[in-house]
C-alpha cells in the first residue's frame, strides 16, 4: 500500500495530545518504521534513558516493543503493556478500512495502584536506586480509565489525519479502492457520504479523486455501476425485475425501471429478451 505521510502536519496534531498526556507520543508506518513524535525524535524520559544505558537493558526495550507490536498487528486492537522495566506504555493501530498502515505509541507512563519496587530493580541491574526512584516519581501518573480515554482521543485523531491531509494514499490507490467497495455494496443507496466515513476522505477529496479518475460526479458513477450490474443479473441470471432492483439498490421499482431506460433506451424487460 503506497501511502505518504505529512509528518510536519502529524506533528502539531501529536503536540496537542501531548500537552493532554504529557508523556512522550510516536507514529511508525505499517512495518514499525519510526515516522515522528513529540516531543522531537530521540526524546526518553529520565528513566528510561537510564534503563537503557545498558545494552542488554536496551535489548530488552527492544524486544518487548517489538513484542507488543506484534501483539496488535495480530489483535487489530489497542493494547497496553508493562515493560521489562516496569513502566506502562499503549499501542494503537492506525486503520484504513480494515488494514492498519502504522502505529501510535505512547509512553511512559505509570498507573496508580500499580507501582512498582524501582530501587529494588536498580539493586538486581547495578543502577542509582536513588536517582532510578526520583526519575520514576517523575512519570506521568494516570488511571486505567484515563488510558482508556486517551485511546479513544486517539482513535479519534486518525481521522484528523485524514481530514487534514497528514496522511494520504495515493489517488490511484484510493480510486482502486473506491471502485471495488462500490461494487460490493450496489445493493446499499451508496452516497458521497458514505464514501467518505468509510476511507476517512474531505468531501474535496472525494470528488478530486472521482474528477481525475472517473470523469463522472460520484452520482453518477454509482448510478452507472448499479445498471451496469443490473444488465449482468437480468443476462445470466432469473431473477425477477423486482429482486435486480433490490440487490442493485433500487429501493422504489418505478425508480429502478425509469433510470435503467434513460441510460439504455429499453426497459429491463426488454433487455433481458434481447440478451435471450
Amino acid at each position: 500500500m503506497d501511502i505518504k505521510y505529512n509528518k510536519e502536519k502529524l506533528s502539531e496534531i501529536l503536540k496537542n495530545v501531548y500537552e493532554l498526556l504529557r508523556t512522550p507520543i510516536s507514529i511508525f508506518d505499517k512495518d514499525f518504521q519510526f515516522l515522528t513524535s513529540y516531543p522531537p525524535e530521540g526524546y526518553l524520559t529520565d528513566f528510561c534513558r537510564m534503563v537503557r544505558q545498558s545494552p542488554e537493558r536496551l535489548e530488552k526495550c527492544r524486544q518487548s516493543d517489538e513484542k507488543s507490536c506484534a501483539l496488535c498487528k495480530q489483535t487489530n486492537r489497542t493494547f497496553s503493556y508493562l515493560c521489562h522495566a516496569g513502566i506502562r506504555e499503549t499501542i494503537t493501530p492506525i486503520r484504513f478500512e480494515k488494514t492498519i498502515i502504522g502505529y501510535i505509541l505512547f509512553g511512559e507512563y505509570r498507573i496508580v495502584g500499580a507501582e512498582k519496587d524501582v530501587r529494588a530493580y536498580a539493586m538486581e541491574n547495578e543502577m542509582d536506586a536513588e536517582a532510578m526512584q526520583r526519575a520514576y516519581e517523575k512519570l506521568t501518573v494516570l488511571t486505567e480509565e484515563q488510558v482508556h480515554a486517551t485511546c479513544e482521543i486517539l482513535q479519534s485523531c486518525i481521522l484528523q489525519f485524514w481530514l487534514s491531509e497528514a496522511i494520504l494514499l495515493k489517488e490511484n490507490e484510493i480510486a482502486e479502492r473506491l471502485k471495488t467497495f462500490i461494487d460490493d455494496n450496489l445493493h446499499e443507496g451508496l452516497t458521497a457520504e458514505d464514501l467518505c466515513k468509510n476511507f476517512f476522505l474531505s468531501r474535496q477529496q472525494l470528488y478530486a479523486i472521482f474528477r481525475e479518475n472517473f470523469a463522472v460526479p460520484v452520482k453518477q458513477y454509482v448510478l452507472e455501476r448499479k445498471i451496469a450490474k443490473a444488465k449482468q443479473l437480468l443476462s445470466t441470471t432469473d431473477l425477477s425485475v423486482t429482486a435486480v432492483a433490490e440487490r442493485t439498490g433500487f429501493a422504489d421499482y418505478n425508480n429502478f425501471i425509469q433510470r435503467f431506460k434513460k441510460m439504455t433506451g429499453i426497459t429491463p424487460l426488454q433487455y433481458r429478451k434481447r440478451k435471450q
